[in-house]
């Protein structure tokens, strides 16, 4: 906390001492950038991209950018970009295990790496990222530290244990579920039928799969007398809510090794752990599988039907009169009307962009993009002059349609914006200037 005052204080102060505008990234070699990190006794923070990556480009024409961000990454850390398809990009990125993109690396003098993350994200959680890097520099028994001396010597079980404990203690979710099975695999100091594996597999209850280590250990001892006697109490709580837990954990971890057979598992266990299992609860589980998993075709295939039902159920004509009807006896002070916060044309068009922008991303052909466009005309047709709902429109218009009919629309929603005193401006004008130099946009 005390870290963040200090940070304000000096974004505040910027303006009067000419401060840098955002990161700033070596404009020479690799290696010459690391030993500038050395000299200085700073940690190097390596941003993997390549030409390609739309979120990458995103986080240098915005979050690099912003001051605060600028402020503590220069404070901290001597900066370079990568670009992972050029020069010694390939073998930088081989050396450095970078995988997805953005893939941010922190390598410190000895030339480990000591923290490491991906994804485009907003500021304030990549500043929370940098923190917790110049934590791991710093600490010998850091998650970093610890996450890279597992990828080196998995089978050293009291490094495996160190690195289970400290996943629990920092309450983190990434690897969490394959090292506790990896450790139960390996460990030889702990039988099943122990005290010690009552608890180590209570302090762990949250990341117990189906199909794995751990629920076989539990299966084979729960009704022997020495887990009886173990299993007592506020330990009980934990064992009896663990079924239900496995039903979450093991379709959160398919989606993570994009495997399906561990959704049949959690399909197939779903009434163990007391969730009522019918036709259509399955077919929001794969829905959601098939989103988070990026298999367009399959999803595509379950929610098209869905949506066009949906928006073919409209009465546009109704909502549109009703919403203009309601603006203008708001805009009169008209008791009932300000009483009404959401009238249906709200929810209608922004559940129509809702299940839109996931459904875009997978549109290939021509035809599918004229009815996408269509759905959203009625989103946009039932609910005229709300700066949200004409940017959304903007949005999906642009990643499908008349670029510059997109940005007319997004300069509109701006207008609107300033009128309405919306919130999220800020987030409208960025947009914008990314579709007017013909940048991604991020939905």
């Amino acid at each position: 906390m005390l870290q963040r005052i200090i940070i304000g204080f000096w974004f505040a102060i910027l303006p009067f001492f000419g401060a840098s505008q955002g990161i700033n990234f070596e404009s020479g070699s690799f290696q010459q950038a690391f030993n500038k990190a050395k000299k200085e006794n700073k940690v190097l923070f390596v941003d993997g991209y390549a030409d390609w990556c739309g979120p990458c480009k995103k986080m240098a024409k915005t979050v690099f950018k912003e001051e605060e961000v600028g402020a503590y990454f220069n404070e901290h850390f001597v900066s370079y970009k990568l670009d992972i398809e050029k020069g010694k990009g390939p073998e930088l990125k081989e050396k450095y295990g970078i995988t997805g993109l953005p893939g941010y690396v922190f390598v410190d003098a000895n030339d480990e790496v000591v923290y490491r993350f991906s994804r485009a994200m907003p500021a304030e959680e990549f500043l929370e990222e940098g923190e917790k890097a110049v934590t791991s520099a710093s600490d010998p028994n850091s998650l970093g530290r610890l996450a890279e001396l597992y990828t080196k010597n998995q089978d050293d079980e009291s490094l495996v244990l160190k690195y289970l404990n400290k996943l629990y203690e920092v309450k983190t979710e990434e690897n969490y579920t394959d090292v506790l099975e990896h450790y139960l695999s390996i460990q030889k100091s702990v039988p099943d039928s122990s005290k010690a594996m009552v608890m180590l597999l209570a302090n762990h209850h949250n990341q117990i799969i189906f199909g794995g280590e751990a629920e076989r250990i539990i299966n084979e001892n729960i009704k022997t007398k020495p887990w009886k006697k173990y299993v007592r109490k506020d330990v009980r709580e934990i064992y009896q809510k663990i079924p239900r837990k496995m039903v979450e954990t093991t379709t959160t971890y398919a989606i993570e090794k994009r495997d399906s057979t561990f959704i049949d598992l959690a399909i197939k266990n779903a009434e163990i752990g007391g969730f009522k299992v019918n036709e259509s609860q399955i077919k929001r589980t794969y829905t959601y599988y098939y989103l988070e998993t990026g298999q367009g075709e399959k999803y595509k295939a379950l929610v098209h039907d869905d949506i066009a039902k949906y928006v073919e159920a409209i009465d546009k004509e109704y909502l549109r009169s009703f919403y203009l009807d309601w603006l203008e006896k708001r805009a009169d002070g008209d008791p009932e009307a300000l009483r009404l916060i959401r009238p249906n044309s709200v929810r209608n068009s922004e559940e129509i962009y809702s299940m839109v922008k996931d459904y875009v991303t997978f549109v290939n052909s021509e035809a599918e993009k004229k009815e996408v466009l269509s759905w959203m005309e009625v989103a946009y047709y039932i609910r005229p002059n709300s700066a949200e709902n004409t940017s959304n429109y903007a949005n999906i218009l642009y990643l499908i349609g008349d670029k510059n009919q997109a940005i007319e629309l997004k300069e509109e929603a701006y207008y609107l914006g300033e009128k309405e005193g919306l919130k999220r401006l800020s987030t409208i004008k960025r947009d914008l200037d990314l579709m007017k130099t013909g940048e991604d946009i991020l939905l």
